[in-house]
């Protein structure tokens, strides 16, 4: 009956949304070699905005995940090519957005993504580096309409899936090759890291950017275990795939990352290994939190029974709930959380608290979400933290000054592994003099005190 019923009503939202919908075609058809800023007419169509202090480019995508134009993705590309290879190297940093969006010129997602890098490109850690931002696009907005708009949500979510499994795997291959695989000429071991690469994903964009991973992050995390029966044992390092990728209250649910949580869980990892995804998800996010949940039930209505499965993984048993985990996002389910950051009215600065070292202070505090948490072991691969409403506003609150400072200290956690350089815990040996910035630097890494004194270099209102 209820299944009947909505079938219905997703009809009656078709026919109405194509009675006004927006154009389904690539916005940006054409390149105009010059600087925006002097005329932003002409760049409205482009693939390529120039500017003075950083350059904005645009691959779209159609709705089955394919590449609009090969050809405008080959230059775009062939672009970021030119300036990873030059002596000062380039900075990209990718932004797949979400639902009511597009690569529209005026697009909020595109006008808030410009001012990130134009903060981007003032910080020490980009240096001399060109910035160049890449805005994947897709038509998440579909029409004007208000209500329609609204009811748009489960159609909107297929398509992010599908893009997720299509073209956008094969741009961030590219990008992987020509920002993060560069081998020194004399030494063929040695890799360098000279550029900077940072994927962001934001609510379905986060959809999209971990459908095209997935199956590649699970393929090194299998792989990575010596002996796959064998819990708790030395996994071998797995190499990044970018100095960070970053999902922003992504609207997905949790049984999309339970393979990848298992995976992971199995195993300790290395001080030298790099975060391979981190999840921010915020507590003011009602849109993950209480409406998701809701527009679940519409798919869950057709799909065959959930089952609840025993684990045992480093000795501990947890049941997993595949019910729970389908009406629950990635950034909401506490079973897999790994981290809370927070605000501290009484010393005026952000507190992160760790779960292996204490879950009640992590936001798990129930006796059953306790029982059936999964261990978080250090250097965790996978990082899902949760944040306060202070850190991300709302679910739309893409771009603002604690995201940029959380993404620029992530970054200098990447070089501090990349470099080799060793902590109070680690091995490693010095092999250059330490950065300056106190707590981001190479020898003591740490993350809370890096994080505010970011804080402080982008001006950041105390909340």
């Amino acid at each position: 009956m209820y299944t009947a019923i909505i079938k219905k009503i997703i009809t009656v939202v078709t026919l109405l949304t194509l009675s006004a919908c927006l154009q389904n075609a690539q916005l940006r058809t054409e390149f105009v070699d010059g600087n925006c800023v002097w005329d932003e007419i002409d760049c409205q169509k482009s693939t390529i905005e120039q500017y003075a202090e950083y350059d904005l480019t645009f691959i779209e995508f159609t709705e089955r995940g394919n590449l609009y134009n090969r050809e405008d993705t080959q230059s775009v590309l062939s672009y970021i090519n030119g300036f990873a290879n030059s002596d000062d190297g380039v900075a990209v940093f990718v932004f797949v957005h979400g639902w009511k969006h597009n690569a529209g010129f005026n697009d909020k997602n595109v006008k808030q993504f410009r001012e990130f890098l134009s903060r981007a490109a003032e910080n020490e850690i980009v240096g001399e580096k060109k910035v160049i931002g890449l805005y994947l696009g897709w038509r998440g907005d579909v029409t004007q309409i208000p209500f329609i708009r609204n009811l748009s949500y489960w159609g909107r979510k297929n398509v992010a899936e599908e893009i997720g499994s299509g073209g956008v795997t094969e741009v961030f291959s590219q990008l992987n090759q020509i920002l993060v695989q560069q081998f020194d000429e004399e030494n063929k071991d040695n890799v360098l890291y000279k550029n900077n690469y940072v994927i962001i994903g934001h609510s379905f964009g986060g959809a999209i950017v971990l459908s095209a991973l997935h199956d590649v992050m699970l393929k090194d995390l299998v792989a990575a275990n010596p002996l796959i029966m064998d819990d708790s044992q030395q996994c071998n390092k797995i190499k990044r795939y970018a100095d960070a990728v970053v999902l922003l209250n992504p609207a997905i649910e949790a049984n999309k990352v339970i393979l990848l949580k298992e995976a992971a869980a199995r195993c300790r990892f290395g001080t030298d290994q790099p975060t391979l995804m981190h999840v921010l998800s915020s507590d003011g996010d009602n849109a993950t939190k209480v409406y998701f949940p809701i527009g679940q039930y519409a798919d869950l209505a057709t799909t065959a029974s959930p089952k609840k499965l025993k684990r045992n993984i480093n000795g501990k048993e947890i049941i997993i709930d595949e019910g729970k985990l389908d009406k629950t996002t990635v950034g909401n389910l506490k079973q897999i959380r790994t981290g809370y950051l927070s605000y501290n009215n009484e010393t005026e600065d952000w507190d992160y608290v760790q779960c292996r070292e204490d879950l009640d202070a992590c936001g798990v505090t129930a006796a059953k979400q306790k029982k059936n948490h999964f261990l978080v072991n250090q250097n965790d691969p996978l990082s899902f933290i949760k944040t306060d409403k202070n850190f991300i506003k709302n679910h739309n609150d893409v771009f603002g000054c604690y995201v940029q400072s959380y993404i620029t200290s992530i970054m200098f956690q990447t070089q501090a592994i990349d470099k080799g350089y060793r902590n109070e815990t680690s091995n490693y040996l010095v092999k250059e003099k330490a950065d300056t910035i106190d707590g981001c630097n190479h020898l003591d890494f740490d993350f809370k005190q890096c994080f505010n004194n970011q804080l402080d270099d982008y001006d950041c209102a105390k909340p």
